[in-house]
């Protein structure tokens, strides 16, 4: 009896170190939070850059002929913005 208590004993300080790894790997709750948020917003960066990359080659190849006139409007409401 006092064998498999021992051996029992055993087992859960073997858990109780595997434990330990894990949260050592893990790190912190906010620590995860803020990687979390910060491979959020790297993700929406990430795709209005590309998005813009696509239109301005497409503008360049003449499939989008409307974005030269987008351009100057925003160019012109920033100017006007920034003037006052």
């Amino acid at each position: 009896m006092a064998e498999k208590h021992n051996q029992e004993v055993k087992h859960l300080i073997k858990i109780e170190h595997k434990i330990d790894e894990i949260k050592n790997r893990t790190g912190s709750l906010v620590r995860a939070f803020v990687g979390g948020i910060l491979y959020g917003v790297g993700w929406i960066l990430g795709g209005i850059i590309a998005v813009l990359l696509l239109s301005w080659i497409l503008w360049l190849m003449g499939i989008i002929p409307g974005f030269d006139d987008i351009a100057r409007y925003l160019n012109g409401a920033l100017e006007t913005w920034h003037g006052q």
